[in-house]
């Protein structure tokens, strides 16, 4: 194998493991066995951004929406913006189904690249511009960080196991 797929392929191992595979940390392994009503609590504060609610659920529909808009700026034609998601906050089974549906267009990207093409610059949300190595690794530290920030609300929201 050489170098070029060698760094595509990594890009893919770390992507999957962020998103579903890691036994530790994935975002989907965070929602493993969560309830309706753990997926749907309100925590009694929140400070964070007004548009969420502190819900795992925001966080879902947060992450869903991040990868559908980035992935529109960066590789579509942009009409994908926050104020055009045709996701909503719903149950837990549909809103699954949406983000593995907005993640599969990365991954089916990321498959398609060079070794060259990574060093190309994209489009990103909000106007600003970085390379696609770069744009890779965000969605993976966005997908790792808010696994951690569910997991941080289900220990707080769950009743302890025996």
């Amino acid at each position: 194998m050489h170098a070029s797929c060698e760094i595509i392929e990594l890009l893919l191992q770390l992507q999957d493991r962020a998103f579903r595979s890691s036994p530790w940390h994935s975002l989907l392994g965070s929602l493993t066995g969560i309830s309706e009503e753990v997926f749907n609590s309100t925590p009694r504060r929140f400070s964070g951004f007004p548009w969420m609610d502190g819900s795992i659920r925001s966080i879902v529909y947060h992450v869903t929406g991040d990868k559908l808009v980035q992935f529109s700026q960066a590789f579509g034609d942009g009409s994908v913006t926050w104020d055009s998601l045709s996701i909503a906050k719903s149950d837990l089974t549909t809103m699954l189904r949406e983000l593995e549906a907005a993640h599969e267009p990365l991954v089916r990207t990321l498959r398609s690249l060079t070794q060259d093409d990574l060093n190309r610059k994209v489009r990103t949300w909000g106007g600003k511009k970085m390379t696609i190595l770069q744009f890779f690794f965000m969605l993976i530290e966005h997908d790792l960080y808010h696994a951690g920030q569910i997991r941080t609300m289900r220990n707080l929201l769950e009743e302890p196991r025996g």
